[in-house]
């Protein structure tokens, strides 16, 4: 069942699955939990499972290729992003853009060569919308 692609969350291990087929273009399940291993051992049943509610979430489909499953992504990694800020958006801050900006700033922008890369990014869309 195909879903729409502006509702789907991915929880954490479900993103590091997308980061590598999406790295790759195409993977199997074994690609992809070799690739995840490397960093911390991941069963293959577990990477299996979470590949199939990929695939009914909408995020992936797979093709078959001899004996194992090609996967490859239908939710690109900029949609994901797109509706991870959304879903923060409209939970934690009541769908103020300001608010979340404000608490981006006050909580994650540490040093000042930040502040005056955020500050040099606010002029240029300030610029390009009275453009």
């Amino acid at each position: 069942m195909k879903k729409d692609l502006d509702s789907i969350i991915l929880t954490r291990q479900e993103l590091q699955i997308m980061k590598v087929v999406w790295e790759r273009g195409a993977a199997s399940v074994k690609e992809v939990c070799s690739a995840i291993s490397r960093r911390k051992v991941t069963a293959y049943t577990t990477i299996l499972t979470l590949m199939g509610i990929l695939e009914e979430k909408g995020a992936l489909v797979h093709t078959r290729s001899g004996r194992a499953y090609i996967y490859k992504p239908l939710l690109t990694r900029q949609q994901a992003t797109r509706n991870q800020v959304h879903d923060v958006l409209t939970r934690f801050f009541d769908g103020s853009p300001e608010k979340m900006i404000e608490t981006v700033i006050e909580n994650e922008v540490k040093r000042p060569e930040q502040l005056g890369t955020v500050r040099n990014l606010l002029e240029s869309l300030r610029e390009n919308q009275v453009a």
